[in-house]
């Protein structure tokens, strides 16, 4: 037989209150020593049972929890087990293969598991973290601490922490702890994982929306400030954080056709959660099974629908296309795209720029189909043929090589042009000059190179610098903190030193007078030395004349004693000589 014991959790609610009416309904040891059976201990019997009824007794008549059984004193997990299979009637040498199934380190069969799973928070926005909760009990309520629950998911990862390990993936077996649950991370992270910071920007930024507003235009306030936070310099872990996300969903966020109708309707993203209690022998049955659909609110393209908003500002950029055609002053195309690069000029940010260049595409686009009329016929042609290739290549920072080339090109046409107008003998002085001009303009297209590689690494430094100020911020907030705390401190310190300063005044004048009191008490102290010394004097002449005054009493009293005895001779003659008369 298998040396296996059970404990109260193994034992349903139904089993456990079998086992206590059994003990309740004994009315002495004899009967719990017949009842019981203790292989190969014939004379425990009597003990146990009359100490089961003695503990009884102090419940006050009756168990009322089976863990009351396994307290008792000396009930230790071998007896537990006997008094057990003796009150569930269960054959004493089967007891492990009727209760567990054979197995004594499988599920007991009569009790079986449940395993439930749950989710917070309810409604979460797409890259907010929520909770995954697990938790396994028997058919009787009793929870089962260290089953192995593998989950898996079909979106996004699970994070399990297991002491100082982080497991992490979209299957990850976890261990129930002692009240049976376990608890997991479920993470919606872009394709590019995010810092820390990011995702605590992100989080804050997410937090200030109401997941339960019904569609994204009764959150359009918040929206448009979490654009404007966007667009601010010093929120680069935000901007950073959102551009992982908009580049995830580029195609549906920037390149839609009727961005509009992400205003109207929340996308959600949707996956499937599944946990099982798999047989501990891995033949791949489950025991236990729970089953979760878990949605996010996707929040990135009603996002950019309103950055586009807020970046088109007052005037659509199509109608300063039109404004400034007007009034242009022949170069045409240079003005319109020195328009469309101040549109973009100055936006933080990748989605930004995105957004921005699409707008100013769409713009172009726009202007070239109806509002070239106004324009001359030369320079409609120009704008006709070239502002859609140059517009494609504007962006925040540069107007693009297209700018340069073309008016290099026709530059050049110009110069041409004259030179077929020329006679022969000036061709080679111009020849010399076209060659001056395209080695002019090689070196304009280098510089511009180097330009666009200069303004690469302002911008490289730029991004740097906004790190290292959000850093500054934090250590300032920090050191705010710090030198409150150091002012309060100084103050106290400051008070006690006053306190100090007071007590120390009122101890000197204190000292002072002891000093006084001291000097006159060392006076005093000398002069008496001076009388004890004459006192000492005294009392040696005094001792002296005591010793003399001793020696002259002893004299007198031999004496006195002479004169006592010679009188007592003479009255006894005298009394002698009368009786003889």
């Amino acid at each position: 037989m298998p040396i296996v014991y059970l404990q109260p959790s193994d034992l349903s609610a139904v089993q456990a209150a079998r086992v206590l009416a059994f003990l309740n309904s004994a009315t002495s040891a004899a009967q719990l020593d017949r009842d019981i059976e203790f292989p190969g201990e014939p004379d425990i019997g009597l003990r146990l049972g009359q100490r089961l009824l003695d503990a009884r007794a102090a419940l006050g008549g009756q168990f009322t929890d089976i863990v009351q059984v396994r307290a008792i004193r000396l009930i230790g997990p071998e007896r537990f087990t006997e008094i057990c299979v003796a009150a569930l009637g269960l054959e004493p040498t089967r007891w492990v293969e009727l209760f567990y199934g054979g197995d004594p380190y499988a599920t007991p069969t009569e009790t079986g598991l449940a395993l439930t799973l749950a989710l917070h928070p309810q409604d979460a926005w797409l890259g907010e973290p929520r909770t995954l909760r697990l938790q396994v009990n028997d058919h009787g309520g009793t929870p089962r601490a260290g089953v192995a629950v593998t989950v898996q998911t079909s979106i996004g990862r699970l994070v399990y922490l297991y002491g100082f390990r982080r497991i992490e993936g979209q299957a990850v077996t976890v261990l129930t702890g002692g009240d049976g649950s376990a608890e997991l991370e479920l993470l919606t992270p872009p394709s590019e994982p995010l810092t820390e910071n990011q995702q605590a920007a992100l989080e804050t930024a997410l937090g200030g929306l109401d997941a339960q507003a019904a569609h994204p235009l009764a959150l359009e306030a918040g929206l448009r400030a979490m654009a404007d936070t966007y667009l601010r310099d010093r929120s680069y872990s935000l901007r950073s954080a959102v551009d992982l996300y908009v580049r995830d969903a580029h195609g549906a966020a920037i390149d839609t056709i009727s961005r509009a109708r992400w205003k109207l309707a929340w996308p959600v993203d949707s996956g499937l959660i599944q946990a099982d209690v798999l047989d501990a022998e891995d033949r791949g049955s489950s025991l236990a099974r729970a089953v979760r659909t878990a949605t996010w609110i996707d929040w990135v393209e009603p996002w950019v629908s309103f950055l586009a908003d807020v970046l088109e500002g007052g005037t659509p950029l199509e109608q300063d296309l039109a404004a400034r055609a007007q009034t242009g002053d022949g170069a045409v195309i240079d003005d319109l795209l020195n328009l469309a690069q101040t549109h973009l000029a100055g936006r933080a940010g990748r989605a930004a720029e995105w957004v921005g260049k699409r707008q100013v595409e769409t713009a172009v686009d726009r202007f070239i189909g109806s509002g070239v009329d106004v324009l001359p016929a030369a320079a409609r042609d120009a704008v006709v043929s070239q502002l859609g290739v140059a517009a494609a290549e504007v962006g925040p920072r540069t107007l693009g090589s297209y700018t340069l080339s073309a008016a290099t090109r026709q530059d050049l046409g110009q110069r041409i042009d004259t030179v077929a107008q020329l006679n022969l003998a000036e061709f080679e002085h111009i020849g010399v000059l076209a060659r001056e001009v395209e080695a002019r303009a090689s070196a304009v297209d280098t510089q511009l190179r180097q330009v666009q590689e200069l303004a690469q690494a302002v911008n490289h430094d730029r991004l740097a610098i906004d790190a290292r100020v959000d850093s500054f911020d934090t250590r300032y907030q920090s050191f705010d903190s710090r030198y409150a705390s150091f002012d309060t401190r100084y103050s106290s310190f400051d008070s006690r030193y006053s306190s100090f300063d007071t007590r120390y005044a009122s101890f000197d004048t204190r000292y002072a007078d002891f000093d006084s009191r001291s000097t006159l008490i060392g006076t005093r102290l000398n002069d008496f030395d001076v009388r004890y010394g004459q006192f000492s004097t005294d009392v040696s002449r005094f001792n002296t004349d005591l010793a003399t005054f001793d020696q002259n009493r002893v004299t007198l009293n031999t004496r006195i004693d002479s004169v006592d005895t010679n009188l007592r001779n003479v009255v006894s003659a005298n009394n002698l000589r009368l009786t003889r008369g």
